[in-house]
């Protein structure tokens, strides 16, 4: 135990940590113990809590190695790349290492990534968000590309689902295959894997344990495996939400008094129901049964893609004007815009401003 750590914060584990690390194990106590008041001045000067600073000293202890002129040339690149203090400070708590990088390996991440196609801001955010695309190779980089265009899925889409989730570059080869392998067994075809791989990429980012947890919750409820398949090749996201989440989506239509059956009826011909809100779904269902149209929902589930204000807006309207509220008054409410406007003369804008909702 050192009084100098000790005095600034670095309880008993950290301390053994840092020195049992070969990064600074050839100085003795005394000069570490310089070193450590150095480098957390600098931080500290910086805006740096101290606690932050011990998480990432204790990390990656060969920050002490540094000097004060080499740290503040990994900050200078930053900033001159667009970065903002904050935005620096950020990225420096998530991967200390960014501040041992040399500027050419940063740089060339900002070359290959422009001559691939993304822009200047794809790349600030990407990396905000994701800061060790900075520290892999460019050989790391590329491996990932070619494994989704060797899958059949083109540079553009590359480039969007890397934008929106740049983890998938911090993913080995082995660890997306393995991804891929099991929605194969799980018995979708490549198409419909691309298809979900394109619109929700996080996928790739899942372990396949977690995949695999999603699937059994809905099995508990009696859903077939196929019946999985479909919803989850729809909307892919059903694997990103929560198991809480989709147990009280269920259990909201169980406790509404739907059947089970009806539940997956519901659910099956509407998988994106899992990515709404429950707020906006009752506000929903509340409309329907105020009009005696509940029961309703089973014909038509899309129906709760429709927002609150219309739905509430056009029944009143149908109502007014002496339209039985029936299954036919249904297919009404459900129709487009066009259809609904040549029907009865008016417009969605209007009959939301004569009829405006209120809970």
């Amino acid at each position: 135990m050192s009084d100098v750590f000790s005095g600034l914060g670095y309880d008993s584990f950290c301390q053994k940590k840092i020195f049992s690390s070969h990064a600074v194990c050839r100085y003795n106590l005394k000069t570490l113990e310089k070193l450590a008041i150095k480098t957390f001045n600098y931080f500290k000067d910086l805006g740096f809590s101290s606690s932050e600073i011990i998480d990432m000293t204790s990390l990656l202890p060969s920050l002490f190695n540094y000097s004060n002129g080499t740290l503040d040339k990994r900050f200078s690149l930053l900033k001159n790349l667009g970065f903002s203090l904050k935005e620096i400070k950020k990225m420096v708590n998530g991967l200390p290492q960014i501040l041992t990088i040399s500027d050419n390996y940063i740089l060339e991440k900002y070359e290959l990534f422009e001559k691939l196609g993304y822009t200047l801001k794809n790349i600030h955010d990407m990396a905000y968000l994701v800061p060790s695309i900075f520290s892999n190779s460019l050989d790391s980089l590329l491996d990932k590309r070619k494994f989704f265009k060797d899958l059949g899925i083109s540079e553009d889409n590359i480039n969007q689902m890397t934008i929106k989730m740049p983890s998938i570059y911090s993913h080995s080869v082995h660890s997306l295959n393995s991804k891929y392998n099991y929605f194969v067994s799980k018995g979708y075809d490549r198409k419909r894997i691309l298809h979900m791989i394109v619109r929700k990429s996080d996928i790739m980012s899942m372990s396949v344990e977690t995949l695999e947890s999603k699937r059994k919750v809905f099995l508990k409820f009696g859903y077939s495996d196929s019946e999985i398949n479909y919803m989850t090749g729809i909307n892919p996201a059903i694997y990103t939400t929560s198991i809480q989440n989709i147990n009280f989506k269920i259990n909201y239509f169980l406790e509404k008094g739907y059947s089970m059956d009806e539940v997956k009826k519901i659910t099956i011909k509407m998988p994106n129901l899992f990515s709404y809100s429950i707020e906006g779904i009752e506000d929903k269902i509340n409309i329907l049964s105020s009009f005696g149209l509940e029961k309703e929902l089973l014909s038509r589930p899309a129906y709760l893609m429709q927002g609150a204000i219309l739905s509430y807006a056009r029944l009143k309207f149908l109502n007014d004007n002496g339209v039985t509220l029936d299954h036919k008054a249904f297919n009404y409410l459900m129709m487009s815009s066009k259809d609904f406007e040549r029907r009865f003369n008016v417009s969605n804008d209007e009959v939301k401003e004569r009829y405006p909702y209120k809970k």
